[in-house]
């Protein structure tokens, strides 16, 4: 039995169909425009007005090093490493309240409920960017009352207190540890002596214990000792000391 034909379909206008339907569907479709953010430029400002930053001399302890590794603290040259520590030591606790050393805060219970208080009042009425910092702000408070309750009322710098160390580009790297050492020295001398007074260990001691180590009661003793006289070093980036 003989087999029957197929009968060839004719597909050489698909192609042009497909065309004219693609080319329909574009000139019919609305293409919708994309609109950005808002953009608002800054006025002009007259430079004159423009007014930096004022800052309060007593409140920075400024040690600088040349590249002949001189060492100048608080504008007074050929000092040595080994004096260092004196001048941080009147910098963290201005015993006489002088002028020219940074103010002091005077921190007890009282204060800091009555700042948890008012912060915790104003929590709920703040943005959500106002909220974040003011949880901020009441984890800060929490931690002095904390250090009060260990130590009892204290005299801390205030939060702009600043040591800032400057050094040259060409400052020897020994140099630059022996500064920074001394510093911590000074620092550290305090913390020393508050920790034995108040709890009959040296803070050094108590950092020395390993992490794995350290008790509930040994971490709130560091963090109290801290909140009295806390790290306020900043280093400057490196330039040309003359």
């Amino acid at each position: 039995m003989a087999r029957r034909k197929l009968q060839e379909v004719d597909a050489s206008s698909i192609a042009d169909i497909a065309f004219i339907l693609l080319a329909f569907i574009i000139i019919a479709t609305t293409l919708e425009k994309e609109s950005g953010l808002p953009a608002v430029l800054p006025q002009k400002t007259d430079k004159d007005q423009i007014k930096p930053p004022e800052v309060n001399e007593r409140n920075i302890l400024e040690i600088l090093v040349n590249k002949d590794n001189r060492l100048m603290i608080e504008k007074e040259w050929d000092k040595t490493p080994d004096d260092i520590n004196e001048y941080v030591v009147e910098f963290m606790t201005n015993p006489e309240n002088s002028e020219a050393l940074p103010r002091m805060d005077e921190v007890n219970e009282q204060i800091c409920k009555q700042n948890i208080a008012i912060l915790k009042s104003n929590y709920e009425a703040a943005s959500l960017i106002e909220k974040g910092n003011i949880t901020s702000q009441i984890e800060k408070w929490e931690a002095k009352l904390e250090a009060v309750k260990l130590v009892g009322p204290y005299r801390t710098v205030n939060k702009a207190a600043t040591i800032a160390i400057q050094y040259d580009k060409s400052t020897s790297y020994g140099t630059y540890l022996a500064v920074r050492d001394k510093i911590m020295s000074g620092l550290n001398s305090l913390r020393d002596d508050l920790a034995m007074e108040k709890f009959g260990v040296k803070y050094g001691d108590l950092e020395r214990i390993r992490a794995n180590k350290k008790t509930d009661e040994d971490k709130a003793m560091i963090k109290a000792i801290r909140q009295v006289y806390p790290q306020k070093i900043i280093k400057l980036p490196a330039k040309n000391v003359q």
